[in-house]
């Protein structure tokens, strides 16, 4: 998969995105906005001129990250079988407290549950497809090499492994 691609995958709104990744890509753009933000404030210190200028990078970064999260949540909504229309819930944040409520609940949603398992109408299960391998921010354009195996088929590797054995007894775990 070539930068492109991978640009693609992660600035489109189609598709699905399963729990994992919508989690790191999450924390990379806050830890990412926290470093960001660090160097802002150092630079508040030196100079007011690079302090200003400095600040217009910031708001640029923070946009393109409104945006980069906004469509990672609508991925996962769609994952979960739901239209991004759903994020209008978070437009209860305005209602002090109450508002604040039901968006930390809707959000501890969009972490927590489940996929919706096989394909569904907004495309095929992301776990069905080839693990996921990182993020923007952790492991961009990174690929994890396939694991090889010298013999055999081993689909399922570890209950193969478990009943070839029969030196030894698994359930007193003891050697005969």
């Amino acid at each position: 998969m070539d930068m492109n691609e991978k640009l693609t995958e992660y600035f489109s709104i189609n598709g699905r995105l399963n729990r994992k990744p919508y989690f790191l890509r999450n924390i990379g753009v806050i830890i990412s906005g926290l470093i960001f933000a660090v160097f802002w404030g150092m630079t508040m210190v030196i100079s007011d001129t690079l302090a200003l200028m400095f600040s217009f990078l910031f708001i640029v970064f923070w946009l393109s990250c409104a945006i980069f999260l906004l469509i990672q949540s609508i991925k996962r909504l769609h994952d979960l079988n739901k239209s991004g229309w759903y994020l209008l819930i978070r437009l209860a944040s305005i209602i002090p407290l109450i508002g604040w409520i039901i968006v930390l609940v809707f959000d501890l949603y969009l972490f927590l549950a489940k996929g919706t398992e096989g394909p569904n109408q907004y495309g095929p299960d992301p776990l069905d497809e080839q693990p996921y391998n990182g993020g923007v921010v952790f492991g961009a354009f990174y690929e994890k090499p396939e694991p090889v195996y010298e013999e055999g088929n081993y689909e399922n590797r570890y209950e193969d492994d478990y009943y070839e054995d029969d030196y030894y007894d698994y359930d007193e775990d003891v050697k005969k």
